[in-house]
């Protein structure tokens, strides 16, 4: 059972893409996100529509609070953490799909994405990482390899309010120290899939079956 009163949802339909409200999410469904109650399916196929600062499509929830705002957070409020449990079903033919992200209110790109990329036969984790919020690139930090299609796995994002951030999947992580640079940012977790291709037929795309996912704020 993944709690759905503190997220929303952008999915991959209408101009810009539609954001479905807090208090609608626990009787969604529809194909780009399947909830049964236990496990929610999310879809995201190359032809879908895509926000305004973006040009690729997602089926992606973003953190709010119960009462539907939108729940942003310092890195000194406390330990923030995400954790998830999943599987990526499909890929689109670039290979990659984002599967959460640590973004940052009014920064032009996220603080951290975790990205499965599908190359020469097999799939990867990674976790791309940007130091400062005006860098142009996210270089990948650390790489989980061999992790194939349909095989299920679990993560772990978390920042103290120490700046620490420490990233887990499955047994194996890495940790950095938030640069100074990114102090005065608000903070919020996205989960879902993120189809990083926009090129192909309708049913090429990014789909992704979360069967846990927690947030919490301590």
């Amino acid at each position: 059972m993944i709690d759905l009163t503190v997220w929303n949802i952008t999915l991959p339909v209408q101009t810009p893409a539609q954001v479905v409200a807090t208090k609608a999410m626990p009787t969604l469904k529809n194909k780009y996100f399947d909830n049964n109650g236990q496990r929610i399916v999310f879809w995201a196929p190359v032809t879908g529509s895509h926000t305004g600062k973006s040009e690729y499509p997602r089926s992606e929830l973003r953190e709010t609070s119960k009462d539907g705002k939108l729940r942003n957070w310092r890195y000194n409020s406390g330990t923030n953490t995400l954790k998830g449990t999943l599987a990526v079903n499909q890929v689109p033919s670039e290979g990659r799909v984002v599967v959460a992200q640590i973004h940052a209110k009014d920064a032009p790109t996220p603080l951290l994405k975790l990205v499965y990329r599908y190359a020469k036969g097999t799939g990867n984790i990674d976790v791309e990482y940007r130091v400062k919020p005006k860098d142009k690139k996210s270089p990948v930090i650390y790489t989980v390899p061999n992790v194939p299609l349909n095989k299920t796995f679990s993560y772990s994002l978390q920042m103290d309010k120490q700046g620490k951030l420490s990233v887990l999947i499955g047994n194996s992580g890495k940790q950095v120290k938030l640069d100074p640079s990114w102090y005065g940012y608000n903070f919020y977790f996205k989960a879902g899939v993120y189809t990083l291709d926009n090129k192909g037929y309708s049913n090429e795309g990014g789909k992704v079956t979360y069967t846990k996912l927690d947030v919490s704020h301590k």
